[in-house]
């Protein structure tokens, strides 16, 4: 019995499809596999080749909260301070709250040679920056995700529906989307972006000299920081970083003295 064209065609597509899909099958089968070696190798004390296995994942292009966490922990092990708070930090920017990273990353910060005691903060900028990370990233987009739903939803009710009752149950879904849009669309899109946040920043040189001018003469010099203390990079020249301490001290140092988070 011969196909149909129809058949044919469904046949083809589904091909096509299986092709299209399976190379990012397989490159999840191969981060996981690269993340169990990782994982098997730091339960073994090897924490060098822990790190090499989560570095690699990263570089293909995947990033969790967890993965972060796990490479933090790992560069913790091997003494690399500086880059466990790097990745720490890193891994809560994803899991907002996550009480194990935030645990992890104060007993970090409290190994560190500078003693910066932060400013005090407005209290709008203080609620605005909870707003911003009370979620996780992939709870954002799905309500994000479904405050579009509910407007689309609404709108197609609205000019289709013939019954009584619809135009007011689409009047109620346009409500209700564009206010779920209205709080969480400007997060997602911050988060997503970085669109109006801070450039922060991990020192990760053992120590650095920071001067009152993007210049190497010793006579510039104010203080010195010491690897994992962060910053906030203001101003970049193409060798230069001018960086604002959480304390307010402000001066230059080298571009790779640091990375940003």
């Amino acid at each position: 019995m011969r196909p149909t064209a129809a058949a044919a065609r469904c046949g083809v597509m589904a091909i096509a499809t299986l092709i299209l899909f399976l190379p990012s099958s397989v490159a999840v089968q191969a981060q996981d596999e690269i993340v169990a070696r990782g994982n098997a190798a730091y339960q073994e004390g090897d924490f060098a080749a822990a790190v090499e296995a989560y570095e690699a994942v990263l570089e293909s292009g995947y990033r969790s909260a967890g993965l972060e966490y796990n490479l933090a922990n790992a560069y913790f092990k091997t003494g690399e301070l500086g880059r466990a708070i790097l990745h720490w930090e890193r891994a809560l920017e994803l899991a907002p709250g996550d009480e194990d990273i935030q645990a992890n990353l104060d007993l970090a910060r409290s190994l560190t040679v500078d003693a910066v005691e932060p400013l005090p903060r407005f209290w709008l900028f203080s609620v605005m920056d909870w707003w911003i990370g009370l979620l996780p990233a992939g709870w954002l987009r799905g309500i994000v995700a479904v405050g579009w739903l509910a407007v689309s939803g609404g709108v197609i009710l609205r000019v289709l529906g013939r019954a009584v009752w619809v135009p007011t149950v689409g009047r109620s879904l346009i409500a209700v989307g564009s206010l779920i849009l209205l709080l969480f669309a400007p997060v997602m899109t911050i988060r997503e972006t970085g669109l109006g946040l801070p450039e922060e920043a991990i020192i990760l040189a053992g120590a650095v000299q920071v001067r009152s001018a993007p210049s190497a003469e010793d006579d510039l010099t104010l203080f010195e920081i010491h690897e994992g203390t962060k910053v906030r990079v203001d101003q970049r020249t193409a060798e230069w970083l001018e960086v604002v301490l959480e304390d307010g001290k402000v001066g230059w140092v080298p571009v790779g003295v640091l990375e940003v988070i």
